[in-house]
């Protein structure tokens, strides 16, 4: 027993250890340090508005951003599960950036273990695991999405393959219910990697099925039905949110999920700033969100893990085939009739995150492979130096970083002693171009105060915030105003540091000309003053 404890220990402190390496210098600026990209503010957002909901009693799904739109929160993916985790400690006085890069990190590091606990289980060994474990969490296909809280959940994925693997070998209903736990709580952490595992279930478990013999075949029918019967039910009223949600913002076009829809090259091809690979994958041109590389000792391995045929090989087989046929989206006609059929595919922007599938059984036939090629007597100094390559091989280049505030700005400290008041901060993003930091930066400010805002940044913007950012291209003229009124609007926000010194100075000379306008506050920012007009609400609002 103290044995297995020593060694259940030694792994995880492994993981850990790949994980702060591989992610360095994120351990060593945890509290102020993420990801320059508007989508790391969004989840910052997110953990903090959870925490911010449980406390204050507020609808969580009602979130403050694109006012007053309801059900804002489901505009992207919810991550529930993080935010349910991250409350207490943020409602304890936890930063939530703290609290955001701690749930990064550990989201890497768990996959990893969970990988490693399921090829494991396959092969019979530990240092097999290891090595599966470690291309799972750290393949370069975790640096592009580095930023996205939801795809680094991954660890329900390999939990609930380990799951259903027991439930067929014992027929037990405990490990059924452990089956479909793991589906919900994928649910609820992810629904991109939720929605990819289940149709890639549909078709391995079918398959599965057919191997046992007539009685197991009977019981594991009842079984199966009753836990994702039981399993569906927990998880309609999250996702039944989401459809409410469509009339309001519609569904993906299919020039959108083409851009995002892989070619079999691209899982040639890694993240530029791979230091192994980067170079070579710059020049291929591949668009983000579509390298999918898994590295080239990982497919070495796989390939050796292929030889020899067993059940289990099957259904590792059949998730990552059905990975990788999700993944080409679009450009395959299979993608179009799901689309057709299965109206949670229309809200799913980009169909090459299904690699993950392919990692994932890429890195347990490479657990086959490894498992195969050394032997047991030899196995931790061969692990070891294949870990030490595999190192080599996944290393990159930091992100840029964003240095966020530990304390409340001027400006949001300014806005939590106000009275309730709709808020629009500009400048706004283009139509074109809604991925500007200006929302997300928004939002970030928004965990000091919490008022309501016109802006926001998510995977859906509704048709309202695009017809803002339509009707605001004449702003300050009369009739942008009037819209404003017409929106509630009582606070117009200018920041200095995004606008020209002229455009800041004609906009605000404009505001200050109106009689229904009234500077109230001018505050410091980092790059320059933040401006602040109180408007007059129009007659009878």
């Amino acid at each position: 027993m103290r044995r297995r404890v020593a060694t259940a220990l030694g792994v995880i402190g492994l993981f850990v250890a790949l994980t702060v390496l591989l992610t360095w210098p994120q351990a060593a600026h945890l509290r102020t340090h993420v990801p320059s990209h508007d989508d790391s503010l969004l989840s910052v957002w997110r953990l903090a508005w959870i925490a911010h909901a449980l406390e204050t009693g507020v609808p969580v799904m009602n979130a403050n951003t694109f006012h007053p739109e309801p059900r804002t929160f489901a505009y992207t993916d919810a991550v529930l599960l993080q935010g349910l985790a991250a409350a207490p400690f943020i409602v304890a006085g936890a930063s939530p950036v703290l609290v955001y890069n701690l749930i990064i990190l550990a989201s890497i590091a768990l996959s990893g273990l969970a990988a490693c606990g399921l090829a494991h289980r396959l092969t019979g060994s530990l240092p097999a695991g290891v090595v599966a474990g470690t291309i799972f969490a750290f393949a370069t296909y975790r640096v592009d999405h580095y930023m996205h809280l939801e795809l680094q959940a991954t660890v329900f994925v390999p939990l609930a393959l380990w799951a259903l693997d027991r439930a067929l070998q014992t027929r037990h209903w405990r490990d059924m219910a452990a089956f479909g736990a793991c589906l919900v709580l994928q649910i609820i952490s992810g629904i991109y990697y939720a929605v990819f595992l289940a149709t890639a279930l549909a078709v391995a478990v079918p398959v599965a099925w057919w191997r046992l013999d007539a009685p197991a075949r009977r019981r594991f029918a009842i079984q199966i039905a009753v836990v994702g019967a039981l399993s569906g039910l927990a998880a309609a009223p999250y996702l039944s949110v989401y459809m409410q949600n469509r009339d309001s913002v519609g569904e993906r076009s299919a020039d959108e999920v083409r851009r995002y829809s892989a070619i079999p090259a691209d899982y040639l091809v890694s993240d530029p700033r791979s230091m192994a690979y980067g170079a070579w994958s710059e020049r291929q041109g591949s668009y983000g969100e579509r390298r999918l590389f898994p590295g080239a000792l990982a497919l070495v391995l796989a390939a050796v893990g292929l030889w020899g045929w067993s059940a289990r090989k099957t259904t590792v087989l059949v998730v990552g085939a059905t990975g990788f046929l999700l993944s080409l989206g679009l450009n395959t006609p299979v993608y179009e009739v799901i689309r057709e059929v299965v109206f949670t595919y229309r809200g799913l922007r980009a169909p090459a995150r299904a690699g993950m599938l392919v990692l994932l059984a890429v890195s347990l036939f490479a657990a086959y492979g490894w498992a195969r090629l050394v032997p047991r007597r030899r196995a931790v100094v061969a692990t070891t130096a294949v870990l030490g390559l595999l190192y080599l091989e996944y290393a990159a280049v930091p992100p840029e970083w964003l240095v966020l505030p530990t304390r409340p700005p001027a400006l949001a400290r300014w806005l939590s002693q106000q009275p309730r008041s709709v808020v629009v901060e500009l400048p706004l993003p283009r139509a074109d171009s809604l991925h500007t930091i200006y929302d997300g930066l928004y939002m970030y400010a928004s965990t000091f105060h919490w008022q309501p805002m016109l802006n926001g940044y998510s995977g859906f913007h509704p048709r309202s915030y695009i017809e803002l950012i339509e009707v605001m291209k004449g702003f300050p003229a009369p009739d942008t105003i009037a819209y404003l009124q017409a929106r509630h609007v009582d606070l117009i926000v200018l920041h200095g540091g995004h606008l020209s010194p002229n455009q800041l100075g004609a906009w605000s000379s404009a505001l200050a000309a109106r009689p229904d306008i009234q500077l109230v506050a001018e505050l410091e920012e980092d790059r320059g003053s933040a401006l602040v007009f109180r408007l007059t609400r129009a007659t009878g609002d």
